[in-house]
């Protein structure tokens, strides 16, 4: 062999052990990077896929939120605050006067707490016409404020109904109202 030939055997190692060991260095770990970076690429896609198929109702949920807005937005006010009950206490009694009903008795009873709300019982008794406790009933349920009728009780005064006594009626209402307690 001679010395060029052996020259250019060595050189041609050098460089096979060079590319060899930077195949090894440099390029493994970075290809193994580089698949790494491609794989959370596509994960992450995946995952915007599925948030845009979650974002894409949300809309209809902002729609709905406001609906409820709009069907609550009164809602502090048909629940009153505590020292707000005499003037509601006042309009119950206003509206059995204007209903001509007569006898008027109204005997509010003892608070109860609930979790969220207060319950006030109040027992209404009175004497009147059966379209005046109906149109009574039918302004207690338009009142601003929460009410709810637990029992009615209606009774002629003194015994059978006779033809044309309608305005001889003894009525009692057990009614709640409700407040908060602020």
């Amino acid at each position: 062999m001679t010395l060029k030939t052996r020259d250019n055997m060595i050189v041609v190692g050098i460089l096979t052990v060079a590319v060899g060991v930077a195949t090894v260095l440099v390029y493994l770990p970075q290809w193994r990077k580089l698949q790494e970076a491609k794989g959370k690429i596509a994960l992450e896609q995946c995952r915007m896929v599925e948030d845009a198929g979650m974002a894409a109702g949300v809309p209809d949920l902002v729609r709905q939120v406001q609906g409820m807005k709009k069907r609550y937005s009164n809602f502090d006010h048909r629940l009153p605050k505590r020292k707000e009950l005499g003037g509601f206490l006042r309009e119950i009694s206003s509206n059995l006067s204007e209903e001509s009903l007569s006898n008027q008795l109204i005997e509010p009873g003892t608070p109860q707490r609930a979790q969220l709300f207060h319950t006030l019982p109040i027992v209404l008794r009175f004497q009147g016409s059966y379209l005046s406790l109906a149109s009574f009933l039918k302004r207690l349920d338009h009142m601003e404020r929460l009410t709810q009728v637990e029992k009615l009780s209606v009774q002629h005064k003194g015994g059978s109904l006779p033809e044309g006594s309608g305005d001889n009626l003894e009525i009692e209402v057990q009614m709640n109202i409700y407040f908060t307690e602020s």
